[in-house]
């Protein structure tokens, strides 16, 4: 464990919690719209994706929603389980593009087919 952070008199502790909440509620929304792409193309895969996604997502919400109370002035904003979050989170980012992209693919083969 590293020495003791200096106190900040600020809001730190409650905007590094904000952006975490505003991380998770845009994921969120990308989860929601790979279902939508999903439903709509009917596209199996990437709707069952889609909800996976949200499922996962909430489980991220509550996550970050246990860690906020956390953040007190002992701790290290940086440990490896906030490292490990922001991996699985850019992996969520990346997996719902992927899906939007493949589904447009998709589509666009199948309008010139």
């Amino acid at each position: 464990m590293s020495a003791k952070r200096e106190l900040d008199g600020g809001l730190q502790a409650e905007r590094t919690s904000l952006s975490w909440y505003r991380t998770i509620f845009v994921l969120l929304l990308d989860c929601l719209l790979v279902i939508r792409v999903g439903y709509t193309n009917q596209n199996q895969i990437v709707l069952y994706t889609g909800m996976i996604l949200v499922i996962l997502t909430i489980s991220f919400y509550f996550s970050a929603v246990f860690r906020s109370p956390k953040l007190s002035m002992d701790v290290d904003l940086t440990n490896n389980s906030s490292i490990w979050m922001k991996r699985y989170l850019s992996a969520l980012l990346c997996i719902a593009a992927l899906m939007l992209s493949l589904s447009s693919i998709i589509n666009i083969y199948l309008l010139y087919q």
